[in-house]
């Protein structure tokens, strides 16, 4: 009634409506109300995920004021990967920022953009961000959301890899050396103590970046779960904790896990909700061969394609010929097979945190890698340009039209040190 008393107020008295029709009037204006706010969300949140690119080179959040629960902006069905309702080939490069100074970070991904990437990968070595229980360190080289930003200014989307263990030729693989001062931990498990341990690194390293995803205006696109799990145990119940853990962190993006053929994670697949991914080098067909077979109405990717390879003290550099490498990313592009190259540029393992494994014929021989992490890829480690950057670049030019070739940036100038000799060395 009151609502009919109002509208007959600010009609103009030349319009005659009879009780009848101002009751119709009435009933629509509160149908158009009550259903207004579902139309807000259902039809302009949509628009506002096809200009998240935009948006994350302005660092402005999206979906921010709607109130909803947000979607993840990369989605993982069917034979693509569809980023903002776009269809989207995922070339991303590896590069570590605690490998780099930060003064060549950019240097760096600007260069990973030349060669054709649309993406940068990193891992993140927890024991160099806590150093000891509970003390934290994310400044200068360990800046992680400044390199994260770095690659948004640029329009780079990012995939993060936070571990726990991450492996990546690190020592540890990235697990802190303190661990080891529980005589009975047991990492990479449910282990009361070890939990406690994920759980203070998680709180401290999750809200530093979940603000930095894809759906609140920033490059993330995707995070991995653990690393080559299945390499190492079978526990589903380690990977699902560590699954909720980020979820309820406030990870929203895709989250995915990377094994490779050698142990079990492939074939095991603990998590049959997440996105497989696989690592390999020339096993393209075998790898992409499995992954159709366990998940047939999902996009495929490698999480790592091997450039190259790491080197131990006292053997011989690793090199992948170039001509093989760039004929492995054409039949990869070919099959519609997203790529991230590990590495796109190696690094430094700089002071002691280079990894070491035991022997290849697991003889318990323990064998060091080296400072350099050269990794014979795209990028050398002092970050010039190699034949295998200008052959993969033109395997991309000429399958891949959406790919952008952005110019290099400027040389920088280098210094001869001369030659180092070594003569005499001492035992571990």
């Amino acid at each position: 009634m009151a609502m009919s008393v109002l509208l007959r107020r600010f009609l103009p008295p030349e319009i005659r409506v009879s009780p009848g029709q101002l009751k119709t009037i009435v009933l629509v204006l509160v149908l158009v109300l009550a259903i207004a706010p579902l139309a807000y969300v259902n039809l302009l949140r949509p628009r506002q995920a096809l200009t998240s690119r935009e948006a994350r080179r302005n660092g402005g959040p999206l979906g921010a004021a709607i109130g909803v629960h947000p979607a993840p902006c990369l989605v993982a069905e069917g034979t693509h990967f569809s980023l903002n309702n776009k269809s989207l080939l995922i070339l991303s490069g590896a590069i570590h920022y605690f490998r780099v100074p930060a003064a060549y970070w950019e240097d760096r991904m600007r260069k990973l953009q030349a060669m054709g990437l649309n993406t940068l990968e990193t891992y993140v070595p927890w024991n160099l961000h806590e150093p000891q229980p509970g003390q934290f360190d994310f400044s200068g080289m360990l800046d992680l959301r400044q390199y994260i930003q770095m690659a948004q200014s640029l329009g780079l989307n990012v995939i993060l890899r936070p571990g726990p263990y991450i492996c990546s030729e690190w020592d540890f693989g990235g697990l802190p050396a303190w661990l080891l001062r529980d005589n009975h931990m047991k990492v990479r498990t449910l282990y009361p103590p070890f939990v406690a341990a994920v759980e203070r690194y998680f709180d401290k390293l999750i809200p530093l970046v979940a603000d930095l995803q894809c759906h609140q205006g920033g490059p993330i696109i995707a995070f991995q779960i653990e690393n080559e799990y299945g390499s190492y145990g079978e526990d589903a119940s380690y990977m699902r904790y560590l699954q909720k853990g980020m979820m309820s962190r406030g990870i929203e993006e895709l989250l995915f896990t990377s094994d490779n053929m050698w142990g079990k994670g492939l074939t095991n697949h603990l998590l049959p909700d997440v996105l497989q991914t696989a690592n390999f080098q020339k096993e393209w067909k075998e790898n992409i061969d499995m992954l159709k077979a366990i998940q047939p109405n999902r996009p495929m990717m490698t999480m790592e394609l091997w450039s190259g390879w790491f080197d131990h003290w006292r053997e011989e550099h690793h090199t992948t010929a170039p001509e093989e490498l760039a004929g492995i990313v054409e039949n990869m592009i070919k099959n519609n097979m997203s790529i991230n190259f590990y590495m796109f540029h190696g690094g430094t393992n700089f002071g002691f945190m280079n990894g070491a494994n035991d022997g290849s014929d697991h003889t318990e021989q323990y064998m060091p890698d080296i400072t350099s992490y050269d990794y014979d890829a795209p990028l050398s480690e002092w970050g010039g340009t190699t034949r295998k950057f200008d052959l993969v670049q033109g395997v991309i030019k000429n399958l891949v039209p959406t790919a952008e070739f952005p110019e290099l940036p400027a040389a920088i100038p280098m210094k001869d040190y001369g030659q180092v000799e070594m003569h005499l060395c001492l035992p571990l």
